[in-house]
């Protein structure tokens, strides 16, 4: 049988690098692996009594670059075959996702390392070539005496950054592409509406220099140089604007084939994955648009980390076995089989209760989210949250120091890499009782409130500072007889210089005038539970994770 999992990998003879060599974060996926030999193992999935055939190759770019290319060709190894095709910069871990479908469908599995990583040749340049290294590598690899012309690509994280850039090459032989936990769109990832996202840019960059031959703390300056939106982030954006699908900057009417989309509502790419899935739902071609399907799971990226709710866990777990048995599917040619028909074409995850309630914690298929019933909640005076308007203007205010900022705890972070260490949820009662945050609070919920889609604040606002960022939580408190948890649902930040436009600055603030910030929260499902109270907090940072 095929043996998969990244320590398996790590032995073949002409693999030049295996995982003993990665810093502790990339050693991290193979719980990930893991999770995929379990499947296998319980399926009775085999390769056959002819081991795959496996082949180390340079591959040659059209500007020159050789990049490091693995073949893992089942027998009969001169049959016709689709191949899988995985980029990485993370060598045999992430890319054993090919591996599966040789077990579980016969294909060829395609192993690259990217550009500037390992010995492949180039300069890392945060994939901002990812785009035409497809292009190149997918006509050499159609061009291969066992291909049948087809490809399929699959990538997670950094590798699903390089299969959202395979869109901009229009590749005419891709048919499917299963991407999980990443971004197509890399300005935004990385000036959150327009806040830098320091401690995932500057922590992540830190951890690739052995992959990047050092190359990646240069691109945390290029980050920083190039805060402005411009034609240097053109080619990490798989559409600027998909409300207008017909410019020719937005290239998901390219999309031809059907995408598998897993996301995390905790993970790093929240905000920008899953608007890309409403991008590929609106824009793409039609021939296809009905048979894409996005799978949100609790914790993405936060499943690498530890310590992890079994509950999430497990989820987590049902979302990657199911990515498997629909993409072995739909790649077959069967797109309404048997996975396909038990689940939706949208499958969320409804949390609930962080602290320790059993509220929620189950899936939800359907044909697409739900459409909300809007809940408006007003801050008053003292500190209260109510779903009436107040009825006299109030304001209240703080002093903001930024030498002492107000700290971020938790949220959508990359574990074991960067300065926040909890990934997730998080306790906020420390951080509430600053008297650099403003904290306004419900009553007792008198019944369960679930909320499911896209949160969001207003708030009016004045400063005597030239710039500053506005910054809302949303947390769940519950009430407890050693003391109550303030445990973070949402949030978001708004960097008032960016508050009209991401291509242009716009002017210093005035004291004294009143301005209004509009502040994306992201996304959520999760459960309220009866008794428990909804917090929302205004501060001005959230260190570091922006900075």
């Amino acid at each position: 049988s095929l043996v998969l999992g990244a320590a398996a990998l790590a032995g073949r003879g002409t693999v030049s690098h295996g995982v003993e060599s990665y810093p502790q974060a990339f050693q991290l996926w193979d719980s990930v692996s893991q999770i995929f030999q379990d499947y296998m193992a319980q399926n009775g999935v085999q390769q056959g009594a002819n081991l795959p055939h496996i082949s180390f190759h340079k591959v040659n770019m059209t500007d020159g670059v050789t990049l490091d290319t693995i073949i893992i060709n089942p027998y009969p190894y001169d049959a016709k075959k689709p191949a899988c095709v995985v980029r990485s910069p993370y060598g045999p871990t992430t890319e054993n996702m090919a591996d599966i479908f040789t077990a579980t469908n016969g294909f060829v599995a395609i192993l690259q390392d990217q550009r500037g990583t390992f010995t492949s040749g180039g300069d890392f340049n945060l994939w901002r070539k990812a785009s035409v290294d497809a292009r190149d590598t997918f006509n050499w690899v159609s061009s291969q005496d066992w291909s049948d012309g087809t490809i399929f690509s699959a990538g997670a994280s950094a590798d699903g950054i390089a299969e959202f850039e395979a869109v901009l090459a229009d590749p005419p032989q891709l048919r499917g592409q299963w991407i999980m936990w990443s971004t197509g769109d890399g300005h935004e990832l990385s000036y959150q509406n327009g806040a830098y996202r320091q401690d995932l840019i500057e922590g992540y960059m830190s951890t690739m220099t052995d992959e990047t031959h050092n190359r990646s703390l240069a691109v945390i300056d290029e980050v920083k140089n190039h805060e402005t939106y411009s034609d240097w982030w053109a080619n990490l954006t798989a559409c600027r604007d998909f409300s207008k699908p017909e410019e020719s900057d937005c290239h998901y009417k390219q999309v031809k084939w059907p995408i598998l989309m897993l996301v995390g509502w905790w993970d790093i790419f929240q905000k920008t994955h899953l608007e890309a899935w409403t991008g590929i739902r609106v824009a793409s071609d039609p021939s296809h648009r009905e048979d894409h399907v996005l799978i949100v799971a609790p914790l993405g990226h936060c499943l690498l980390g530890t310590p992890v709710h079994p509950v999430l866990a497990g989820a987590e777990a049902q979302s990657l076995v199911t990515s498997v048995e629909l993409m072995g599917e739909q790649w077959g040619g069967n797109l309404t089989g048997p996975t396909r028909t038990r689940i939706g074409r949208v499958n969320y995850f409804v949390m609930g209760g962080y602290a320790g309630s059993t509220t929620g914690n189950y899936w939800v298929s359907a044909d697409d989210f739900p459409t909300p019933t809007p809940k408006t909640l007003y801050m008053h005076g003292n500190k209260v949250l109510k779903d009436t308007a107040p009825t006299v203007a109030n304001a209240e205010g703080y002093a903001y120091d930024p030498a002492d900022p107000t700290p971020m705890l938790g949220g959508n972070n990359l574990p074991d890499v960067g300065k926040i260490k909890a990934c997730g949820t998080a306790d906020q009662g420390d951080r509430d009782s600053r008297s650099d945050v403003l904290v306004y609070e419900t009553g007792a919920l008198a019944q369960d409130l679930p909320v499911v889609g896209k949160l969001s604040a207003k708030v009016f606002f004045s400063s005597d500072a030239k710039d500053t960022d506005v910054v809302v939580t949303v947390s769940d408190v519950a009430p407890g007889l050693f003391g109550k948890k303030v445990m973070l649902v949402r949030y978001g930040v708004e960097r008032l210089r960016w508050r009209d436009s991401d291509t242009t600055p716009s002017a210093p603030l005035v004291k004294d005038q009143v301005y209004e910030a509009d502040i994306d929260l992201l996304h959520t499902a999760y459960i309220f539970p009866k008794g428990h109270h909804i917090r929302v907090t205004v501060a001005s940072a959230a260190t570091p994770f922006w900075g």
